[in-house]
């Protein structure tokens, strides 16, 4: 992963530099001794693994995984698409039946029921359980005709089924202008959630900042914030943000996140990442949340904070 995160310095070293940066962050790691474990190092990690899908008809095939708490992911879910009344379905049963409920696919806020199920082809299927439901609470899910209460397809879901979580941090370091904010939580691979920030936006060529070592330093990559912006940070009064990694770098290959500036080399504050992650991994399923009044092309800081979202931790 020394490699892949050197494609993203953001231009600070020439082509010359490039052999002599990769050996000072390899030798790093490996002087530390600590180099942290990524379940999706050698494939694509998508959460817990429970299984594949039983095919009683209509074709069903699909190997199922928690992605996080309230989620589910489907890969290579294939269907014919033939069942006149056929949802994705779960419950709190022993077995599949009529007492269950819709998790709708695709995901939307519907009036009425969710579109019926159309035939797929091995097709990725991310799942939100409906109404705050967690994966704890169900017992099953299963490919389902209401009309006829037939059960396509189905997997059992294990009592004891551990799922990866968020993982909560402690706040940023305060060094430099004025920067404070909340614990900061990894909400999945990909996403760190920083409630209450505070930044006086006084530095000239301030960012988002993630690297590898034991302090923040030059040799980092640009995180963008809040709305996808590369230009230098605004101030912020106490907003609640969402930023995600940039490209396919993720938590686990990263040790700190800073606010950095770059002309000055000046680390504003900080958080360190722990080695002991297992967060959920990042299928879309977390959606950056932006205020009304954020503005991506000037990066302006917000004047209404987005709806707190909610989670549940454990230590």
């Amino acid at each position: 992963m020394l490699f892949f995160n050197l494609k993203f310095v953001n231009n600070l070293f020439d082509v010359k530099c490039v052999f002599s940066v990769t050996v000072i962050l390899l030798t790093t790691c490996l002087d530390r001794g600590s180099c942290r474990t990524n379940p999706s190092a050698d494939k694509q990690y998508y959460g817990r693994l429970i299984g594949t899908l039983k095919d009683y008809a209509h074709n069903i095939r699909g190997i199922v995984y928690a992605t996080d708490e309230n989620t589910l992911f489907i890969k290579s879910f294939s269907y014919d698409g033939m069942g006149p009344d056929a949802y994705f379905w779960v419950g709190k049963t022993m077995r599949p039946s009529p007492e269950g409920i819709i998790v709708p696919y695709p995901e939307g806020n519907y009036v009425m029921d969710p579109p019926v199920l159309k035939a797929y082809q091995k097709a990725d299927i991310i799942l939100k359980l409906p109404n705050g439901m967690r994966i704890k609470d169900i017992k099953w899910l299963s490919v389902w005709c209401r009309r006829f209460t037939v059960n396509f397809g189905d997997i059992l879901i294990p009592s004891n089924l551990d799922v990866p979580r968020p993982r909560r941090l402690p706040e940023f370091t305060r060094f430099a202008h004025g920067l404070r904010s909340g614990n900061i939580t990894i909400l999945d691979a990909r996403t760190f959630y920083i409630p209450n920030l505070h930044y006086d936006g006084l530095g000239p060529d301030a960012y988002f900042w993630v690297g590898n070592g034991s302090e923040p330093s030059p040799l980092g990559i640009k995180v963008p914030n809040e709305v996808g912006s590369l230009e230098p940070l605004k101030a912020y009064q106490g907003e609640d943000i969402e930023i995600q990694l940039p490209g396919n770098l993720t938590v686990y290959d990263i040790d700190w996140l800073a606010m950095w500036c770059v002309q000055y080399r000046h680390n504003f504050g900080h958080v360190k990442i722990p080695q002991d992650l297992d967060v959920p991994p990042a299928l879309g399923q977390t959606k950056i949340t932006v205020s009304e009044s954020a503005d991506s092309t000037t990066a302006k800081p917000n004047k209404k904070k987005p709806a707190k979202p909610w989670y549940i931790f454990w230590k």
